[in-house]
């Protein structure tokens, strides 16, 4: 299948990616989302298609795992978000409370200073590994060998590790 071919059936495809989508999410904007989502990344790795007949299950495959990383990282900010508000209760306070926004801003501050002295290839693997990209992603995306790109996220988590070794919590028990 050429190109311009394949972009005609992507275009075609897209009512029924919608249908598809409904079973995802009921959100008419969360499904319109998905599905610009889903032909993005289609196109991207449209050389992994030719090898495969059957479009609508390829695509198919492609919205399931963007819904899926889509629904951790949301899972992820709903867990964090419930920490911060446990810990807060845990302390005795009783909602609704207000978080003092300077000590974020420190926090957020020593962060962005840590990253910004990694090194601009690893600065950019590593943002994009935070916002869910996989590993098997990165590598089609920077060339890279997928052992590479592991090794590189590692040696990164160790580096900021060390750079914000202030803030970790120390164990009263020991």
């Amino acid at each position: 299948m050429e190109s311009k071919q394949l972009n005609l059936e992507l275009i075609k495809s897209q009512g029924i990616l919608r249908n598809i989508a409904i079973k995802f999410t009921k959100d008419p904007e969360e499904i319109e989302e998905l599905v610009q989502e889903t032909m993005v990344r289609s196109i991207k790795y449209v050389d992994k298609f030719f090898n495969n007949p059957k479009l609508i299950a390829w695509l198919y495959v492609i919205m399931k795992n963007t819904y899926i990383n889509h629904y951790r990282r949301h899972q992820k900010q709903i867990q964090y978000e419930n920490y911060q508000s446990t810990d807060y209760i845990q302390e005795g306070c009783s909602e609704p409370f207000t978080h003092n926004m300077v000590e974020g801003k420190f926090i957020m501050c020593d962060i962005e200073a840590a990253m910004q002295k990694l090194p601009k290839d690893y600065f950019d693997l590593f943002t994009r590994y935070l916002d869910g990209y996989k590993y098997q992603e990165l590598s089609a995306y920077f060339s890279i060998p997928e052992g590479t790109i592991k090794t590189r996220i590692h040696h990164t988590r160790k580096f900021l590790q060390k750079q914000l070794a202030i803030y970790k919590k120390v164990d009263p028990s020991s």
